[in-house]
């Protein structure tokens, strides 16, 4: 049974929008990875999880910090999943077997 913490939090409108941004910042930084990502894919490509999660680092760590490599390898998890559903194998490095 899973157990669910609910917390209001109680900020200023300076710090609302500080929060909001950093939201929005991240939700940019997961669809710029999984996009990056999925091109590699469909072009028949190897999915260079490394190469993308660097690429997008380099681009949000002025934002998101250590938060944007974060993202990269919590979606990383999320194409391991999808690879290990279609019969696809992810090996440690990152690549991809058939």
């Amino acid at each position: 049974m899973k157990r669910t913490n609910v917390v209001e939090l109680v900020v200023g409108k300076e710090e609302h929008e500080r929060l909001k941004e950093l939201g929005v910042t991240t939700a940019k930084c997961w669809n710029e990875v999984n996009w990056l990502r999925m091109q590699q894919f469909k072009k028949g490509e190897r999915v260079d999880f490394a190469k993308t999660e660097k690429e997008v680092y380099e681009k949000y760590k002025h934002v998101l910090k250590t938060s944007a490599q974060q993202v990269a390898r919590k979606n990383f998890g999320d194409w391991n999943t999808f690879f290990t559903t279609t019969g696809s194998l992810v090996l440690q490095g990152g690549d991809v077997k058939q």
